[in-house]
């Protein structure tokens, strides 16, 4: 319909212009010194069309003529685009199916093809990635170095990679230098301070980790469990590398968590330091309090060692037998209670102490102790007896 349309159109069009020329009986005069010549203006119009028609081709031409350059320039632009494009895909399907060699190698190309700096930082971080994985380290640093050198040593991507595989490779000083400039750059991104609680755990610094630790709970980086758990490890290193006094250990103390409080490995750390500041007293409070929160009997051996005078002794057999009541079959309870009886003396208790705990659950520990009381009482065929099960629970 529309080719039709069109159809009558032009004939209309060449109806109208001919009944036009008939009726127009004009000329038009041109006149140029010395030559003057007359012609029918209906040919003047014709002619006009046609120059115009002509002239506009030929400028037409001639812009197609002088952006051919430009467009073959362009055309090659797209054509490297789509190689590099095509590159970088190849090397990431690689680098995910395991294949580094093959991924550094064409990361590297793609690489070395990207004119944009968005693609040359994308293709060089995975060649760094894929070399780190293959451990060719002087390729990845010089991977690194490249990506510096054109993106500038402010770029975040490049930092956080750089601190991450340094840290892997446990270049500790280099690995810092990358992550403190990352967190300069973005003080909050959660993923540079999960890195850096990396680094800070690596070189066992718990003054650090907690303050890291802290910030990612309250960013909600970290889960309470996962928080509690590297908490505990970085006061247990803070324990061990700043020996406190009884004073000092006891701010620190009030300072934790009752969940902190209450942990068994907590709870042993502060109370050997308390036997190692020869302050035996402060350590029972802290065993004794947390047992009486969340009982856990691999306290009580060095509950029942301490060395106390004889009120606390006193104090410490009522508890654990208080204690009893509620743990009637607990070894280590009943392990506990025998050797607080030697210690008062009392041969008769300390001896059924033992053999409950025996009963209950026969240790080397448990036989080797009523081996040595029997040894003091002198029984020595029955102590022979029980060393030697002792010795051979022990080789088990």
């Amino acid at each position: 319909m529309k080719f039709l349309l069109w159809v009558i159109a032009i004939f209309s069009l060449a109806v109208g212009m001919t009944l036009f020329a008939q009726v127009n009986t004009g000329y038009a005069l041109i006149f140029l010194p010395p030559w003057r010549m007359e012609i029918s203006l209906n040919v003047f119009i014709v002619l006009l069309l046609v120059s115009i028609i002509a002239l506009y081709l030929l400028l037409q031409m001639f812009v197609e003529v002088a952006g051919l350059p430009q467009r073959v320039r362009r055309y090659q632009a797209n054509q490297a685009k789509e190689a590099s494009v095509k590159l970088e895909r190849d090397a990431r399907i690689a680098f995910f199916e395991g294949r580094f060699q093959r991924a550094a190698r064409l990361a590297s190309e793609a690489m070395q093809a990207s004119h944009e700096d968005d693609a040359f930082a994308v293709n060089g971080l995975l060649a760094a990635r894929a070399a780190h994985a293959t451990r060719d380290f002087e390729q990845r640093d010089k991977i690194l170095q490249q990506l510096k050198q054109r993106l500038g040593e402010q770029h975040l991507a490049t930092l956080m990679t750089a601190g991450e595989l340094l840290l892997d490779e446990r270049r500790y000083s280099e690995a810092n230098q990358a992550i403190s400039a990352a967190r300069e750059l973005a003080p909050k991104l959660t993923n540079a301070m999960k890195l850096e609680l990396r680094l800070r755990q690596r070189e066992q610094n718990p003054e650090a980790v907690l303050k890291l630790v802290e910030q990612l709970t309250k960013a909600e980086a970290l889960d309470t469990e996962q928080a509690a758990h590297i908490r505990i490890a970085a006061q247990l290193q803070l324990l061990k590398q700043h020996p406190m006094t009884p004073v000092e250990l006891k701010e620190w103390w009030k300072k934790l968590s009752s969940a902190e409080q209450h942990n068994p490995k907590l709870v042993y750390a502060a109370a050997r330091s308390y036997v190692a500041q020869e302050a035996p007293e402060q350590a029972k409070e802290t065993l004794e309090k947390a047992l009486e929160a969340d009982w856990n009997s691999e306290l009580l051996p060095i509950y029942s060692q301490l060395e106390l005078d004889l009120p606390h002794q006193m104090a410490q057999l009522q508890q654990a037998e208080t204690w009893l009541k509620s743990h009637p079959r607990d070894e280590q309870l009943l392990l506990a209670l025998g050797r607080l009886c030697r210690k008062r003396e009392l041969w008769g208790k300390a001896q059924s102490y033992f053999e409950a705990s025996i009963a209950v659950n026969p240790s080397a520990t448990s036989h080797a102790e009523l081996a040595e009381l029997l040894t003091q009482l002198e029984r020595e065929e029955e102590a022979a007896h029980h060393y030697r099960a002792s010795l051979a629970l022990a080789m088990k």
